[in-house]
Order: C-alpha cells, then sequence, then structure tokens
C-alpha cells in the first residue's frame, strides 16, 4: 500500500519564512527551503500590479502597486532559521541567475559553489535545487549532477495536476500547485479526501514566502495556516522534506 505525503518547498530565503516554519513547526509539516548563498542579507522588494509581483530595487511611489519586502536573511540568520529539524536546504543558485543564460563554466560554478557553501553551513549534503525563474537546459542539468544534486525542482502556475502521482526516479519534478493557485485548497481536499493506492501519492506546494504578504484572498498567512491545519488533521498524511519524497 503507497503512502500519502505531504511537502512544500519555499524560495529565496526571506525574511517571512520566520512565520512560515513556526506554522511548519505549529501543524507538523516539513517542507524544502532554497537558497542562494551570494544574496544572503540582500534587501529589495516585490511590487504587486494587476496580480503580478514583480523584483524592484527601490520604492518608487511614482510607480503605482503594493510594495512588499523582499527582505533575504543574513548568513547568521540563515543558519538559526533553517536549522530546523522540519527543514531541509536546497540550492537556489549562489546568485539566482538565469540559468539558460550560462556557459557551462558559468553554469557549473553558480551551482556548485551554492551547493559546496550550503552544505558546510548546515553540515549536511544539499542534494536539491530549484531553478531560478524555471529556467535550464542541458549545461544546468549537467552543473547539477556534477556537483551531486539527486533533483531539481521546477515551478507551476495555474496548471491543474491530472492526478498525485509521483515519480521517484525522475530528476525533473515538478510540484502540484503553487500556493497561489486559486483551486489550491480545493485541490488539498481532493488529496486528503481520497484514499491510498497501491503506489505513493504527493501534494508538493511551491511558494515564495513574501506572497503571503500580498493581502489577497490567496496571498496571506491566514490561508496557509488554514492549509497546513487540514494537513495536520488528516490522519492518513505523512509531512515529508523535498528530500525524503525520494527516500
Amino acid at each position: 500500500m503507497g503512502e500519502k505525503l505531504f511537502s512544500v518547498s519555499y524560495d529565496d530565503g526571506t525574511e517571512q519564512d520566520r512565520r512560515i516554519i513556526a506554522l511548519m513547526e505549529r501543524y507538523g509539516i516539513r517542507g524544502t527551503f532554497n537558497l542562494s548563498s551570494g544574496l544572503f542579507g540582500k534587501k529589495t522588494y516585490i511590487r504587486l500590479t494587476e496580480g503580478r509581483g514583480r523584483s524592484a530595487a527601490v520604492r518608487d511611489e511614482s510607480c503605482p502597486g503594493l510594495y512588499v519586502d523582499h527582505y533575504i536573511l543574513s548568513r547568521q540568520e540563515a543558519v538559526r532559521l533553517y536549522s530546523h529539524p522540519n527543514v531541509e536546504v536546497a540550492s537556489h543558485g549562489t546568485h539566482h541567475l538565469v540559468q539558460t543564460n550560462l556557459t557551462r563554466e558559468e553554469a557549473q560554478e553558480e551551482i556548485a559553489q551554492d551547493v559546496k557553501v550550503l552544505s558546510e553551513l548546515f553540515g549536511t549534503p544539499v542534494v536539491g535545487h530549484a531553478f531560478p525563474k524555471d529556467t535550464f537546459n542541458d549545461r544546468v542539468l549537467d552543473a547539477l549532477r556534477g556537483s551531486g544534486v539527486r533533483y531539481a525542482r521546477r515551478v507551476c502556475h495555474l496548471q491543474r495536476p491530472r492526478d498525485f502521482s509521483f515519480d521517484k526516479q525522475a530528476f525533473l519534478i515538478t510540484p502540484t500547485c503553487w500556493q497561489l493557485d486559486p483551486f489550491a485548497e480545493e485541490l488539498l481536499r481532493e488529496f486528503i479526501a481520497m484514499p491510498a493506492g497501491k503506489e505513493d501519492s504527493v501534494f508538493l506546494m511551491w511558494g515564495h514566502g513574501y506572497e503571503l504578504d500580498y493581502g489577497t484572498a490567496e496571498g496571506s498567512f491566514e490561508r496557509l495556516e488554514r492549509m497546513f491545519r487540514m494537513v495536520a488533521a488528516a490522519k492518513d498524511v505523512r509531512c515529508v522534506t523535498n528530500r525524503m519524497l525520494f527516500e
């Protein structure tokens, strides 16, 4: 008999992750945080306009929209926060670059350095990666495998999955949903309500911590807590990190 497995995956390592991990601890949720070791302590903003978030170096009052802090934790803060039993640390590229723009040598340096630094910081081998802006090619995949990475997570937006199947042999993994997908809660209810099958079923939700400060129906900590509470109340759902999906 297979298991029903739930996991989350968050990118960028921003200050909002403090609140996410507090909720994870409260409800027994496990997940993975994808960090860029070359950006520790960097402070920028996300400008929300027409429902879409865009990076902004400064707050520009002449440009309309809601500005949300995109404050990346310092190295010391990151070590304290992510050294948590419910958390796996994975790579997000040293400088969060568009990886399809990199030469083979640049891809190797961007990925291998991030894996090395994070592994040393957290005292455990980093084996996961999340593609910045979902950008990759064969050069990037070669660099990942050469750095000891065992899986690489993609992104999805507004793409309702056909089922909750999961290929443990795959290198590229696509999440079940984005936390801002309007159907995410309904989809989670379907996952919780269905019986376990012969093979494992997986619900993997990805996102960014800053999205929970949007103050929208989908982008709120209240919605996230509601979903975590649903998972915690489910008797046959086991919470895992992304790495644990392969183990």
